[in-house]
Protein backbone atom coordinates (compact mmCIF):
# COMPACT_ATOMS: atom_id res chain seq x y z
CA UNK A 1 0.00 0.00 0.00
CA UNK A 2 2.90 2.51 -0.32
CA UNK A 3 5.23 3.77 -2.98
CA UNK A 4 3.00 6.51 -4.91
CA UNK A 5 3.92 10.42 -4.48
CA UNK A 6 0.16 10.39 -3.54
CA UNK A 7 0.00 8.17 -0.54
CA UNK A 8 2.84 9.68 0.36
CA UNK A 9 1.46 13.20 0.30
CA UNK A 10 -1.59 11.69 1.99
CA UNK A 11 0.55 10.51 5.06
CA UNK A 12 2.52 13.53 5.55
CA UNK A 13 -0.47 15.47 5.64
CA UNK A 14 -2.69 13.02 7.74
CA UNK A 15 0.79 13.28 10.30
CA UNK A 16 0.74 16.72 9.93
CA UNK A 17 -2.91 16.62 11.26
CA UNK A 18 -2.31 14.25 14.14
CA UNK A 19 0.95 16.59 15.21
CA UNK A 20 -1.55 19.80 15.54
CA UNK A 21 -4.10 17.77 17.44
CA UNK A 22 -1.08 17.05 20.25
CA UNK A 23 -0.10 13.76 19.02
CA UNK A 24 3.08 12.16 19.18
CA UNK A 25 4.61 9.24 17.48
CA UNK A 26 4.36 5.83 19.35
CA UNK A 27 5.70 2.60 17.88
CA UNK A 28 3.17 -0.24 18.65
CA UNK A 29 3.47 -4.47 17.33
CA UNK A 30 1.88 -6.76 18.17
CA UNK A 31 2.17 -10.46 17.00
CA UNK A 32 -0.37 -11.87 14.56
CA UNK A 33 -2.37 -8.50 13.94
CA UNK A 34 -1.91 -5.94 11.19
CA UNK A 35 -0.11 -2.94 11.37
CA UNK A 36 -1.23 0.36 11.38
CA UNK A 37 0.12 2.42 8.82
CA UNK A 38 0.00 5.39 11.73
CA UNK A 39 -0.15 5.34 15.39
CA UNK A 40 -0.21 7.77 17.49
CA UNK A 41 -0.65 8.93 21.35
CA UNK A 42 -1.68 11.77 23.44
CA UNK A 43 0.87 12.79 25.93
CA UNK A 44 -1.60 14.12 28.04
CA UNK A 45 -4.57 11.62 28.13
CA UNK A 46 -2.14 8.77 26.67
CA UNK A 47 -5.48 7.92 24.25
CA UNK A 48 -4.30 6.03 21.46
CA UNK A 49 -4.61 6.94 18.19
CA UNK A 50 -4.61 5.11 14.44
CA UNK A 51 -3.92 6.62 11.07
CA UNK A 52 -4.79 5.16 7.68
CA UNK A 53 -4.28 6.79 4.18
CA UNK A 54 -6.85 5.74 1.19
CA UNK A 55 -6.21 6.02 -2.24
CA UNK A 56 -8.78 6.10 -4.61
CA UNK A 57 -7.90 2.31 -5.93
CA UNK A 58 -7.92 1.32 -2.83
CA UNK A 59 -11.62 1.86 -2.67
CA UNK A 60 -12.40 -1.16 -4.38
CA UNK A 61 -10.07 -3.49 -2.54
CA UNK A 62 -11.06 -6.21 -0.49
CA UNK A 63 -7.48 -5.62 1.66
CA UNK A 64 -8.41 -2.31 2.36
CA UNK A 65 -12.23 -2.88 3.23
CA UNK A 66 -10.35 -5.10 6.10
CA UNK A 67 -8.16 -2.76 7.29
CA UNK A 68 -10.63 -0.31 7.92
CA UNK A 69 -13.36 -2.41 9.34
CA UNK A 70 -10.13 -3.95 11.52
CA UNK A 71 -9.19 -0.74 12.78
CA UNK A 72 -12.38 0.66 13.04
CA UNK A 73 -13.53 -1.64 15.59
CA UNK A 74 -9.74 -1.65 17.70
CA UNK A 75 -10.79 -1.51 21.64
CA UNK A 76 -8.92 -0.38 24.33
CA UNK A 77 -8.44 -2.96 27.78
CA UNK A 78 -11.13 -0.63 28.93
CA UNK A 79 -13.33 -1.44 26.32
CA UNK A 80 -13.25 1.96 24.74
CA UNK A 81 -13.06 3.11 21.49
CA UNK A 82 -9.70 4.38 19.53
CA UNK A 83 -9.34 7.28 17.25
CA UNK A 84 -8.96 6.17 13.77
CA UNK A 85 -7.90 8.59 11.41
CA UNK A 86 -8.20 8.00 7.48
CA UNK A 87 -6.45 10.49 4.89
CA UNK A 88 -8.82 10.58 1.50
CA UNK A 89 -8.37 13.11 -1.21
CA UNK A 90 -11.17 15.72 -1.49
CA UNK A 91 -12.24 14.15 -4.59
CA UNK A 92 -12.97 10.61 -3.06
CA UNK A 93 -14.21 11.90 0.00
CA UNK A 94 -17.82 11.37 -1.30
CA UNK A 95 -16.95 7.26 -1.89
CA UNK A 96 -15.01 6.78 1.10
CA UNK A 97 -18.01 8.31 3.32
CA UNK A 98 -20.26 5.74 1.28
CA UNK A 99 -17.79 2.95 1.56
CA UNK A 100 -17.62 3.53 5.27
CA UNK A 101 -21.20 3.21 5.47
CA UNK A 102 -21.89 0.19 3.59
CA UNK A 103 -19.56 -1.25 5.55
CA UNK A 104 -21.13 -0.39 8.53
CA UNK A 105 -18.55 1.40 10.35
CA UNK A 106 -20.33 4.93 10.53
CA UNK A 107 -24.01 4.81 10.51
CA UNK A 108 -26.39 6.91 13.10
CA UNK A 109 -25.32 4.05 15.73
CA UNK A 110 -21.39 4.01 15.68
CA UNK A 111 -18.50 5.32 14.22
CA UNK A 112 -17.93 8.46 16.20
CA UNK A 113 -14.41 7.55 16.56
CA UNK A 114 -13.97 7.30 12.80
CA UNK A 115 -12.62 10.72 11.59
CA UNK A 116 -11.93 11.41 7.75
CA UNK A 117 -9.53 13.80 7.09
CA UNK A 118 -10.06 15.07 3.70
CA UNK A 119 -6.50 16.57 1.79
CA UNK A 120 -6.69 18.43 -0.79
CA UNK A 121 -4.21 17.09 -3.37
CA UNK A 122 -1.70 19.57 -5.31
CA UNK A 123 -1.66 19.93 -9.21
CA UNK A 124 1.41 18.13 -9.88
CA UNK A 125 2.71 15.41 -7.38
CA UNK A 126 6.77 14.56 -7.82
CA UNK A 127 6.88 11.37 -10.00
CA UNK A 128 9.60 9.21 -9.19
CA UNK A 129 12.80 9.14 -11.71
CA UNK A 130 12.63 7.00 -14.35
CA UNK A 131 15.86 5.10 -15.39
CA UNK A 132 16.11 5.17 -18.78
CA UNK A 133 18.41 2.02 -18.50
CA UNK A 134 16.60 0.03 -15.93
CA UNK A 135 15.96 -2.96 -17.83
CA UNK A 136 19.76 -2.85 -18.75
CA UNK A 137 20.20 -2.73 -15.01
CA UNK A 138 18.28 -5.61 -14.12
CA UNK A 139 19.52 -7.52 -16.70
CA UNK A 140 22.66 -7.38 -15.05
CA UNK A 141 21.61 -7.81 -11.41
CA UNK A 142 19.76 -10.85 -12.92
CA UNK A 143 23.02 -11.62 -14.21
CA UNK A 144 25.23 -11.88 -11.15
CA UNK A 145 23.17 -13.56 -9.35
CA UNK A 146 23.23 -16.48 -11.55
CA UNK A 147 26.93 -16.28 -11.71
CA UNK A 148 26.93 -16.87 -8.14
CA UNK A 149 24.10 -19.15 -7.52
Amino acid sequence: MTGSPARAYLRRQLEAHLDQLGYSQVRSSRAGTPVAEIARVSPVRGRLAYGQTVLHADLEEPRCHERLLFFSQRRTRHRSSILFFIGVSEEDQQELEALLEHLSIRNAVRGGHVHVVTIPLPSALPRPASAPDAPVRARRVAGRMLKNA
